[in-house]
């Protein structure tokens, strides 16, 4: 599993940045990408669906949040 900490960034960000690490990585690895703007929930969901990678879950944590991203 890959980490790509987003926190502290606000939305288009976290997902311009999960785009760019998902692009280095092979196909079936899972990235876990903390997150702090409650906007890129949907955004991520929305984003994956649109590039057909896979959502695997979203976890709240006590002050971020973890999206758990596998690569298609």
């Amino acid at each position: 599993m890959y980490n790509l900490d987003c926190c502290g960034q606000l939305c288009p960000v976290p997902i311009l940045m999960t785009e760019e690490t998902l692009s280095e990585l092979k196909s079936g690895d899972i990235l876990e990408v903390a997150f702090t703007d409650p906007g890129a929930r949907p955004d991520l969901d929305a984003w994956c669906r649109a590039t057909g990678n896979a959502l695997l879950e979203i976890i709240k944590g006590k002050d971020k949040w973890f999206a758990y991203v596998r690569k298609t």
